[in-house]
């Protein structure tokens, strides 16, 4: 039996159905934010590199400068890196004056309200709650 202009016209019109009822598989891709904060009273040159499947996909040297009065000085990179896929897992290295003080491995996993994205930050925070600590953590 060929096919007829109605039943191409029908298919179609139940696939567009279909996607609007979210039959549809929708990826779900994100970007991955930092916040780099030095509570110290020294300075740093502070370099932070984001591995996304054993490939550096971020790398950035800050000077910090330090902390003034019971202010932290505070760098901040909403989208470090972008169109990363839910589930990958990455990697955060945080170096400071050259030799590597922390790293922290997590997985992409933290949904937006629109439901269609994932936004993670990773919070890095030097001195805080003493002078010598590091404290990475992601959202």
């Amino acid at each position: 039996m060929p096919w007829s202009r109605r039943h191409i016209l029908g298919f179609g019109g139940l696939s567009v159905l279909s996607g609007f009822a979210g039959c549809t598989s929708v990826p779900f891709i994100g970007t991955i934010g930092l916040v780099l904060r030095n509570y110290t009273e020294n300075a740093y040159d502070a370099r932070i590199e984001i591995r996304v499947a054993d490939r550096v996909a971020f790398e950035q040297t800050y000077q910090l400068p330090t902390a003034s009065e019971a202010k932290p000085y505070v760098v901040t990179e909403a989208d470090a890196v972008s169109n990363i896929p839910k589930g990958m897992t990455y990697t955060v290295s945080l170096f400071l004056d050259g030799t590597e003080v922390d790293t922290l491995e997590a997985t992409m996993d933290c949904t937006k309200r629109d439901s269609h994205s994932v936004e993670e930050e990773v919070s890095i925070d030097i001195g805080f709650p003493g002078e010598k600590t590091v404290d990475m953590a992601d959202s």
